[in-house]
């Protein structure tokens, strides 16, 4: 039995033919370069191409992994997660060209991150600092040389004039003695 094809063939007006092709597949390939795609794809018959197509996760030769949504083998223009081979992530909107655009996360190796609306890939407006422990940091001032943040609890502020009192304190004791 002969397996019926999912081509459709279409006339335009300078009455060339295309074909559109419509399988959509999941599966695993490797490109020649070594990097890996497992996900949703599709095949464009005319080209001999595979196309990312989808959710599906894109690993490259120095082992990045790329996991998201795909649209015409580019990024979607959605949600992803990035995790580099040095341990670090993103976790966000990113654009067709990779481009951290939008709200998102990214994750530094110690586990600190910085939450923030991304242009270009800066943090520009609601930047966050959160220490590996999950302390937060307020952005008080950014320019492109330098970010200054304050504490962003109440618990760091308490510690902090506690601290500073407690100093007093142990000076004055000491000079009475």
């Amino acid at each position: 039995m002969k397996k019926q094809s999912n081509h459709k063939l279409i006339n335009t007006n300078n009455s060339e033919t295309i074909n559109q092709n419509a399988e959509h597949i999941v599966g695993k390939f490797t490109f020649w370069n070594g990097d890996i795609y497992d996900g949703e794809y599709k095949v464009n018959y005319d080209r001999f191409q595979l196309i990312k197509q989808g959710k599906g996760t894109y690993i490259t030769d120095n082992f990045d992994v790329y996991h998201g949504d795909w649209d015409n083998d580019t990024f979607a223009n959605g949600d992803i997660h990035i995790k580099y081979n040095n341990d670090a992530q993103y976790q966000g909107k990113i654009d067709s060209n990779g481009i951290m655009n939008g709200l998102g996360t990214y994750i530094f190796p110690d586990k600190s991150s910085i939450k923030a609306i991304w242009h270009d890939n800066i943090p520009s407006i609601n930047i966050i600092y959160r220490e590996p422990l999950g302390f937060a940091w307020i952005l008080e001032d950014f320019s492109t040389n330098f970010i200054t943040f304050s504490a962003g609890n109440h618990f760091w502020t308490d510690i902090s004039d506690q601290s500073a009192s407690y100093s007093s304190n142990s000076l004055d004791q000491n000079e009475s003695n």
